[in-house]
This record gives C-alpha cells, structure tokens and sequence, in this order.
C-alpha cells in the first residue's frame, strides 16, 4: 500500500470556512464559552470519529481517494505515490463493484465495511464516484493501466453505518462507552499529481449527520448532530524521512448539537453551534480545539481515541 494512502502518519492540514445549512439558521445557539465539561467532551467526541480512519471518518475518505480502483478490487497499492509500510488494520472492502459511465467518465465504486471486536463494533456501506483525469483534463476509462498520467482525481463519496465503541475517558480514570449512527456526504478533489516539482494539492469539504450517545464516568449524554468541515488548499509533499507524506494548514469545523431533551440531566435539551479547529501533526495525531475554551484535545486520526491537554 502507499504510506500516504494509509493517512496513518502524514502531517495533514486543511483551511476551510463553513457555513451551516439554512434549516439550522432558525436555532437560538448558546455561546460555546459556557459548555460544560461534559458537552465539550461529547463534542470532542462527535469530532474524533468523524476524523478517524477506523470510525469511517475523512481519514477513510482519504484512503479511498488515493486508493486503486481497478475491475478486479480496490488496494492502497497505487502507483500514483510511493509505496511505504505494509498496513495490517483488517481488511473494510468487502462486497467491492465497480461500474464506469462513459458519458460523465465516472466510476462508480459501492463496498461493505463490517468488523467485530471486544471494543468494537463497525458497519457501514459506501458509495463513491471518482473522475480520474490526465494534464489536458481528459477522463481515464482505465486508470489502473497508466496511473503515470493520472494529474487528478475528482471524488464524491456517500457512507452510511452504525458504530460502538469503549475508549478511554479523556477527563477520568476509566473509560466510556459510545454508539452512533451516521451519514457522510463528501467531495474532495486531488490535483497535480503529475508535477513532481510542485506539492499535490488537495481540497473539498465533509458533511456528517447523525446521533450519538455517550455513557461513562461523566454522565449518560444522547444527542443528534451535524458536522461541516473541509478545505480549501492542503499541499501535500513529500516527508523529510522519505516514509510518508506531509500536508500544511489547518481544520475548521462548525458543529450544530441538538441535545435529547428527554434525558434524565438537568442540563439536557436545547441546541449547541460550536465552531473550532483542528491542527493535524505529523504523527498520526491532531490536537482539536473548541473556540472559547481553554484546552485541547489530542486525538488519534487512525482510531478516534483522544485525551485531554491544557
């Protein structure tokens, strides 16, 4: 596979600004300077699995982006970027079909993720269009032959599934459980593949919908939820170590909560809009901040896990 395809290890950064839907403009938001402690951690919570690879977040969109499509599967063996370590994370393609449309010189990818452990439970289908054009802007029916000529790919992903998950509790000793069920909607663009001398550049936005319950040391917390975030320019270039891939900026998101006011806390029900960013390193990690709060949260990009820093 490639290193890069992996999204494991590389730097990432993303700028963007987002704008919340028309339907959410008729909410009375509280400022996120009075969150409490447990509705920062919910929404830390809520960000983590949309960024993390295994919770089938935009690092399971950047994978797929990259990745091969052929006739015969979908591998992260692309000859598009350098091929670094073996990934050893369980396979999550099962199901794989892909179709082309000559008119719009689309291929069409639909797959199955299903997989099982003492911690947790994921499942989720995917479907994906990707437009792969050359430097003149010219669809590539079979890009598997002459990934050499590959200058861009266009890629418009929907995911829809369910998770459950124990992780460790960021704010106490112990850890909680979480169950969610999302949509995903995608469109990401990767160009200048073909310039050696010049970073690939990277863009597009995310959106997530769907509800989330969190039951641990901090309380049960149930909420449904809408997460927008993307970018407008992310240079890729190579790593200096020569193993992955590096990428510069920053993450802007805008979450909207509408909490479940049927819950048994006083503090439940009502609707949250927060607005922060997300700093990605070059370790396979990012540090998530909540605009008007004080500390961060450093989240694992490949699992979701996060803990808190001040």
């Amino acid at each position: 596979m490639t290193s890069f395809a992996s999204f494991r290890l590389p730097v990432l950064a993303l700028g963007a600004v987002l704008v919340l839907s028309a339907c959410d403009a008729a909410l009375d938001p509280a400022s996120t300077a009075d969150l409490t402690t447990a509705e920062a951690d919910e929404a830390a919570q809520i960000l983590a699995e949309a960024l993390a690879e295994d919770d089938g977040g935009l690092m399971a969109s950047f994978r797929d982006l990259t990745a091969s499509v052929a006739d015969s599967g979908m591998t992260d063996d692309s000859q598009m970027l350098p091929v670094g370590t073996d990934d050893v994370r369980p396979p999550c393609r099962g199901d794989y079909r892909l179709t082309y449309a000559e008119d719009t010189g689309t291929h069409f990818v639909d797959y199955r993720c299903g997989f099982q452990s003492d911690h947790t439970v994921r499942r989720y289908v995917s479907h994906i269009g990707y437009q792969f054009r050359d430097a003149d802007g010219g669809f590539l029916p079979r890009p598997w032959e002459t990934w050499d000529t590959v200058d861009s790919v266009y890629f418009r992903g929907t995911r829809e599934g369910f998770l459950a998950t124990r992780r460790r509790d960021p704010r106490h000793d112990g850890s909680f459980r979480a169950e969610s069920q999302f949509e995903q909607n995608g469109q990401w663009t990767l160009s200048r593949l073909a310039d050696d001398a010049t970073p690939a550049v990277l863009a597009g936005r995310q959106l997530r919908r769907g509800s989330h319950t969190r039951v641990g040391p901090g309380g049960r917390g149930r909420q449904r939820y809408a997460l927008e975030m993307g970018s407008r320019e992310i240079l890729i270039r190579e790593d200096e170590n020569g193993l992955t891939y590096a990428a510069r900026g920053e993450l802007h998101y805008t979450l909207t909560i509408q909490r479940n006011r049927d819950c048994d806390r006083e503090d439940c029900g009502g609707t949250r809009v927060i607005e922060g960013t997300v700093s990605l390193e070059g370790n396979g990690r990012a540090l998530l901040r909540i605009l008007g709060l004080g500390f961060v949260y450093r989240v694992s990009l490949g699992d979701g896990e996060s803990a808190l820093e001040v």
